[in-house]
């Protein structure tokens, strides 16, 4: 008797357990099977050497800098980095990473990526690739024009401070997304520019900007301030596979940071159960082709 309980209990546990797993995703997940299947097909071009190093390259990106945030139209912009090439004008510690199995199968991913990416037409989402910290080093941005733009409006008087110019929030993206300008990286370089896009919030920004980044980006070393008073954004663990929040430096006791757990952690569980026991590739690319 007893143990037909403990089976009905298990039993009944399981199904509410698998309902409510049921009922979240499909609250929360926004990439349909259809559109995997539509990725799986395209993918089918390439050798399996091919995928398994874009897969490894795909990991990588969505990690960095979490990438899923801006894909899912909650954070204006994300970047990763990839060492192309072993040029001399390359940092020692660049060069030393280049040489190291992981940056090797990076490299090879993000070369199959430019190979095949016309296959994944972006509608809403804007890439940008551009050298940073020597040639051989790449920086790959993604853009939600939408939020960007939004954002930069916000802020637009820090972008005219530090650009020396009246710009329009519609010209300062233009720059921004057109590399070749040549106040595109007086904008990648700037530590509080970059913050502000981001998605760090303009005093966190400001405030990474005095106590711990400095001004520009290029200058790779910095003395902390002993008044920093500065923490880390996010403090979950992180699990396998987990989709963690954006994390930055910030001020935890202002209203701006306290607004930004709650964004990020509305999007959050967008990301997560859109991702949930799926293909991170798939996925990825999926949410990158879009309208």
């Amino acid at each position: 008797m007893r143990f037909r309980i403990a089976l009905l209990t298990f039993v009944l546990l399981f199904i509410g357990g698998l309902t409510f797993l049921v009922y979240e995703r499909n609250r929360y997940n926004v990439v349909s099977h259809l559109e995997l299947l539509t990725i799986r097909e395209k993918l089918k071009v390439l050798s399996p050497q091919e995928k398994q190093d874009l897969t490894f390259f795909i990991g990588e990106v969505i990690l960095f800098d979490q990438y899923p945030y801006t894909l899912v139209g909650y954070k204006p912009m994300s970047i990763c980095n990839v060492i192309v090439e072993d040029t001399g004008d390359l940092f020692a510690f660049c060069r030393e990473a280049f040489k190291t199995p992981r940056y090797q199968t990076l490299r090879r991913g993000y070369l199959v990526w430019e190979k095949y990416q016309s296959l994944f037409p972006r509608k809403k989402h804007i890439l940008i690739n551009y050298a940073f910290l020597g040639k051989g080093r790449r920086e790959i941005a993604l853009i939600y024009p939408k939020l960007c733009i939004t954002t930069i409006q916000e802020h637009l008087d820090d972008f005219r401070e530090i650009l020396g110019k009246p710009y329009t929030s519609e010209e300062v993206f233009w720059i921004l997304t057109h590399p070749e300008h040549n106040d595109f990286y007086t904008i990648i370089d700037h530590t509080r520019l970059v913050g502000i896009l981001f998605g760090f919030g303009r005093n966190n920004a400001y405030l990474y900007e005095q106590y711990r980044g400095g001004a520009s980006r290029s200058v790779t070393w910095h003395q902390r301030s002993e008044q920093d008073p500065l923490q880390m954004f996010s403090n979950e663990w992180p699990w396998p596979r987990a989709q963690l929040s954006p994390d930055f430096a910030c001020d935890p006791s202002t209203e701006e940071t306290q607004q930004l757990k709650k964004h990020y952690k509305k999007a959050r569980r967008i990301i997560r159960w859109t991702y949930f026991l799926r293909n991170n590739l798939e996925v990825t690319l999926a949410l990158l082709m879009q309208n």
